[in-house]
């Protein structure tokens, strides 16, 4: 809840509007073939399964190709 509150982006460090992106496990971002994204990377390296970007942020994210197909 104090990362949401600081209101500050974990990824950039810019404040304002932010929200909170959520992957089911940290598998998931970390498999052979694909190189991390700046995101993913932050999330690897604080072996979190959640992350605190701006609004913004938190679109691209949501814009850019899933980390592993749902089926296999």
């Amino acid at each position: 809840m104090a990362r949401l509150l600081a209101d500050t982006c974990e990824i950039c460090g810019n404040k304002g509007n932010v929200q909170v992106h959520r992957v089911r496990a940290l598998a998931d971002l970390a498999h052979v073939g694909w190189q991390p994204s700046d995101w993913a990377r932050v999330m690897l390296h604080r072996r979190r399964k959640t992350v605190v970007a701006p609004d913004i942020g938190h679109d691209r994210i949501h814009s850019e190709r899933p980390a592993r197909p749902l089926t296999p």
